[in-house]
């Protein structure tokens, strides 16, 4: 009956019943999410969620009684704990949201012409360790109901793939290519050629495997023809805890001429770093602006061709 709900609600759905326990993979917008729902000994729905650099969300229905973000069109009682505050913002996005409050509330069967919807707070929602997890406090006997969740599990889930479609227009304008989906500290969000330089912009989590975590957009690219120079340039706003690791010392600094100052004023990024062999420039959170994206793109390509003969468009 389960595998036959799935089927029914997910158009194109497959499920493998394994006792009690289903299997499913569900296409949505032309990619694949696998889930898998057990009924015992408790109610369980989850969804595999890739490249999450660490990144922990826990959503409840509960009383209003933490000042954790959350945004004002979500109900009083939705609770939101997290390991990192921006990226759960950016996470939880309008259709993500929609889909958790739909899913908040039930029919009543009455005798009445009027339906009667009731609030459930038997669910919550867990991302943690590459995989989003539905849990009820109790057994749920409701196929529809696990139906329901499975839905709102998946509208998290597909979080990432929304977000590259924000990165899609961004490749457009800029000439560049875009992924089919957000990968924490996976693979590039976008790509953009300029001349002999290859420039990326990697949504990540933490600069070294021992840091604590931090969201960050970071467009780098690799030096053609460096003979050395080294430059480090950190915002005054960016906590020390923050900071990306320093360039190595080196007797000559890449020097910043006219175009540069004005392409540094135009994207505002919180650090800046030439290293010897690559260029990176890292923004606090996500950058939704086009035109400052565009101006960091721009830089990393010069600083990264700086010295090299005839330039970045040679």
């Amino acid at each position: 009956m389960l595998a036959a709900a799935i089927e029914r609600r997910f158009e194109g759905a497959r499920c493998v019943p394994e006792g009690p326990l289903v299997r499913a993979e569900v296409p949505i917008d032309g990619m694949l999410y696998l889930a898998r729902v057990a009924i015992s000994p408790a109610t369980t729905v989850a969804v595999q969620v890739p490249h999450t650099d660490g990144f922990e969300l826990s959503l409840a229905w509960t009383d209003r009684r933490s000042s954790a973000p959350r945004p004002p069109e979500f109900d009083d009682s939705y609770l939101v704990e997290t390991n990192d505050v921006p990226l759960a913002s950016a996470w939880l996005d309008l259709h993500a949201r929609t889909a958790l409050l739909g899913s908040r509330y039930v029919s009543s069967p009455n005798h009445r012409n009027t339906a009667v919807l009731l609030r459930d707070g038997r669910w919550s929602h867990e991302l943690r360790d590459g995989e989003l997890t539905a849990h009820c406090a109790g057994t749920e006997r409701s196929v529809e109901r696990i139906a329901d969740m499975l839905d709102a599990s998946l509208a998290l889930a597909s979080r990432p793939a929304r977000w590259a479609r924000w990165f899609a227009k961004l490749a457009r304008e800029l000439g560049g290519e875009a992924s089919a989906r957000v990968e924490l500290a996976g693979k590039p969000v976008l790509r953009v050629r300029r001349g002999n330089v290859d420039v990326t912009v990697r949504l990540l989590r933490r600069l070294e495997p021992g840091e604590g975590g931090r969201f960050r957009t970071v467009i780098g690219a690799r030096r053609h023809g460096s003979s050395g120079e080294t430059l480090t340039l950190i915002s005054d706003e960016l906590p020390r805890s923050a900071w990306p690791p320093p360039a190595p010392e080196s007797p000559d600094r890449l020097k910043i001429d006219a175009e540069h100052s004005n392409l540094l004023d135009r994207a505002r990024p919180s650090a800046s770093i030439v290293r010897p062999h690559d260029v990176e420039i890292t923004f606090d959170g996500a950058v939704h602006d086009a035109h400052r994206l565009g101006a960091a793109i721009e830089l990393a390509a010069q600083w990264a061709a700086s010295a090299a003969p005839g330039g970045p468009y040679r």
